[in-house]
This record gives C-alpha cells, structure tokens and sequence, in this order.
C-alpha cells in the first residue's frame, strides 16, 4: 500500500472526507473512490496527499505530539 493512501485515511479518520477533500481542492467522491482502491489512477492524488500533509506521523509513547521525529533525534543527539 502507498504511504500516500495510509495518510488520506488518517486524515479521514481525523477529520471527514468532506474537509479532506475541500483541503485537496478534489470532489468527495474523488477521496472516497481514492480511499476503497477504486480510483483509476491516484497518483495525482497521492502526489496532492503528500504535498498537503506531508509524511505520516508516528506517535512514540512518552513523547509530546509537538515533536517531529527529526526534533527528537537532534534533541536526543542521534542527528
């Protein structure tokens, strides 16, 4: 699976196909046949994913959310 498509449905999931698809500047249905694989070929989409959200976050137990996974690594001194 994309790691573009596991981000849509975070979004999702997060918020509503209907925000999601108002923030991609796509139709509802758009997300929603993105979302169950049936979209002819997403790759636009997944290119407009990965430039509105960025890469998928990871949460770490004990961590604050405010963090990067690259803040934590300099703050650690592994960068």
């Amino acid at each position: 699976m994309d790691k573009a498509l596991e981000i849509l449905r975070q979004q999702i999931n997060e918020k509503s196909i209907g925000k999601v698809a108002k923030e991609l500047g796509v139709s509802k249905a758009t997300i929603s046949l993105v979302k169950r694989g049936k979209y002819p070929n997403p790759y636009k989409i997944y290119a407009k994913v990965r430039e509105t959200y960025g890469e998928l976050q990871t949460e770490i137990i004990g961590v604050e959310n405010t963090k990067s996974i690259d803040e934590l690594g300099k703050e650690l001194g592994c960068i």
